[in-house]
């Protein structure tokens, strides 16, 4: 999850050398440190589980959040592509824009599926619910501060 703290740099310095007036707040960037620094950590407290599973559980969790964290580094390339031209973008940009962050929404879909199984063969199915609910309330917490940032297309 350290990615998103460069991507969200990123982001900035789209934002200030590109066309958009966007500006990230200062508790934008507050929120995506404190939730990368101890996303795990988070989780875990989510979780509770055994030193057993574990001991299963976090390698094939880490391998999933290196996957995860290409599409998001997708997914926010996107937005950055966005806050460069949101004023000014034709329908044909913005229709591609549109239909790429369709595409991450199949792919991140297609991924969360095929983990949960995984998941389930190392944890209870009642702690794969639960990861995938702390994960989403996470994303959807610095999902949110950043939505406050995006100005809406003209």
């Amino acid at each position: 999850m350290k990615k998103y703290t460069a991507v969200l740099a990123a982001i900035l310095i789209v934002c200030t050398l590109g066309s958009a007036s966007a500006q990230i707040r200062d508790e934008t960037i507050i929120t995506y440190e404190v939730l990368t620094e101890e996303w795990d950590d988070l989780i875990a407290g989510a979780l509770d589980l055994t030193d057993e599973q574990a001991a299963e559980f976090w390698p094939l969790y880490e391998d999933y959040k290196a996957l995860k964290a290409t599409l998001w580094d997708e997914r926010i390339d996107v937005i950055a592509m966005f806050l460069t031209g949101y004023d000014t973008m034709g329908p044909e940009i913005a229709r591609g824009l549109l239909n790429a962050s369709f595409e991450i929404d199949g792919k991140m879909l297609a991924l969360e599926r095929e983990y949960a199984d995984l998941f389930d063969d190392v944890i209870p199915l009642n702690k794969v619910v639960r990861l995938f609910q702390a994960e989403n309330k996470l994303e959807t917490t610095m999902m949110m501060e950043l939505a406050k940032d995006i100005p809406l297309a003209k």
